[in-house]
């Protein structure tokens, strides 16, 4: 799945299979298929959002500060502290009602999948998961 065709410099098999998936679940849905990838599609992103604000809280104090890059002071901790509180709003107003239970089974699913994945990735392939893209053609196996 980490091959990118040379020519298009897009991984094909990796679009393959989720245009598969995508064309699965609209068979496999009743009638409102396409609402129920669109609310998955909408819950993903915030989820992506919101561990990407904790992560960054986690190591904050971590990071280093280049010279004249932009900086948000002493009201770095309020923002990003606001910013999680609205991603988490929004979870709760995407999740919560009960029309988005099988959007709520499907994003369930593809963390599930998704976490599985990079547990045999971390047993079988650490490597990959140690090189980042672009790293001497990392991808172009």
């Amino acid at each position: 799945m980490r091959r990118v065709n040379p020519r298009t410099r897009t991984p094909i098999p990796a679009t393959i299979l989720i245009f598969s998936l995508g064309v699965l679940l609209m068979v496999a849905l009743p009638g409102a298929a396409l609402l129920e990838l669109i609310t998955a599609s909408t819950i993903l992103p915030a989820i992506t959002y919101g561990s990407t604000i904790v992560l960054y809280l986690a190591v904050r104090k971590r990071l280093g500060r280049k010279e004249g890059a932009f900086d948000l002071g002493r009201f770095e901790l309020p923002i990003a502290i606001c910013a999680l509180v609205w991603t988490l709003i929004a979870l709760f107003v995407l999740v919560t009602p009960g029309e988005a239970l099988v959007s709520v089974v499907i994003v369930v699913g593809l963390l599930l999948a998704g976490g599985l994945f990079f547990l045999v990735m971390l047993k079988f392939d650490r490597e990959a998961l140690e090189t980042e893209p672009g790293d001497a053609g990392a991808f172009m196996h």
